[in-house]
């Protein structure tokens, strides 16, 4: 299950252009950003936010950017919220957001002025193509060598009604595929050290993938019966060393500083992609968009009301801060003003 971790893209790299959407009124998924772009795109985005907001420049000035590069990581821990698009405004922003950045970080300011204009980025884009909620997570992280082998996969349609969250789970029959789960996105970026790594050739990469996945899927049947399976766990890490040599002659890229990818899930369209290998401290942001209806759905699978915000892995545990009412009101009053820019519309 990788929804409180990282997961990204690959396929054609656009480094200026950014992509048409097309929006089909009926339901905000079937919005598809990366129509003519294959697999993934990087699109740049824009150092402004709203009035509120920390930088009102275009650029960074030098000695801001080395308090960038002297940014510390205290622990390794993410910052998690279901709910509306976040205003690019600190004061806005939910109260464990900040408890979390204060426990998490040298100078939670710093972050800010690279968080800002990512969240102004996301709600103008998201916004214009018909997108009002999403599932957002900034983790912080420590060096590590987890990553010094690739994790070479794509990502699961989390919305989709065959989606159990199991490693060894088969893709479902291609006449039963849902058409809603090869135009499903997700959109990540990198605030502190080095980004996600994707493989220009996706196509190839992505039968590599299924064709490993189910050679690796015959030799570890086994009977599953719990979502952290050992089975499913052996099968998972001979996937990962198997694909780590198969693919380790495949060129790869990675967005640039202040671009985001958006990129395909699931097994058929999907961006191959992986963790980078991270000896540095690191921030990476994970956004999954979808409707109010189907976020609540998949909060209610834990048992938790939406909209939310909540944090794992500070010190003592969770911040405690159960911010849903004022959440709510948030997103009762997002929903009233777009309601009202469509009527005056």
């Amino acid at each position: 299950m990788l929804l409180f971790y990282e997961d990204e893209p690959g396929s054609v790299e656009l480094k200026s252009a950014e992509p048409n959407i097309t929006m089909d009124t009926s339901t905000a998924q079937q919005i598809d950003p990366l129509r003519h772009y294959g697999s993934y795109a990087f699109i740049p985005y824009h150092n402004h936010t709203e009035n509120g907001g920390v930088p009102t420049s275009t650029s960074f000035s030098p000695s801001h950017l080395t308090n960038i590069k002297a940014l510390k990581v205290y622990n390794t821990s993410s910052w998690t919220y279901s709910g509306s698009l976040l205003p690019a405004c600190s004061k806005s922003l939910p109260a464990s957001f900040h408890a979390w950045s204060s426990l998490t970080l040298s100078d939670p300011s710093t972050l800010l002025h690279r968080l800002l204009p990512l969240l102004s980025f996301l709600q103008n884009y998201l916004s214009d193509a018909g997108v009002h909620c999403y599932w957002l997570t900034i983790r912080a992280s420590k060096p590590t060598k987890e990553y010094d082998e690739r994790r070479w996969h794509v990502d699961d349609d989390f919305f989709s009604p065959d989606f159990d969250g199991r490693a060894m789970q088969a893709p479902a029959p291609r006449n039963q595929s849902n058409r809603k789960s090869s135009e499903r996105w997700k959109v990540c970026a990198t605030l502190l050290g080095p980004s996600t790594v994707f493989l220009t050739d996706n196509d190839s990469a992505l039968k590599t993938l299924r064709d490993t996945k189910a050679k690796q899927r015959i030799s570890h049947q086994h009977t599953c019966t719990s979502i952290r399976c050992l089975g499913c766990s052996t099968y998972a890490d001979s996937v990962r060393h198997s694909l780590s040599h198969s693919l380790s002659a495949f060129p790869t890229t990675s967005p640039a500083p202040k671009e985001v990818a958006f990129f395909r899930l699931g097994s058929r369209h999907g961006a191959v992609h992986s963790e980078p290998t991270c000896d540095v401290d690191r921030i990476f942001v994970n956004v999954v968009p979808g409707s109010d209806e189907e976020l609540k759905g998949l909060l209610a699978k834990w048992g938790l009301e939406w909209p939310r915000a909540w944090c794992f892995g500070v010190p003592g545990g969770a911040v405690g801060s159960d911010e849903r009412e004022a959440l709510a009101k948030m997103r009762d009053e997002e929903v009233k003003e777009r309601e009202e820019r469509g009527r005056q519309g």
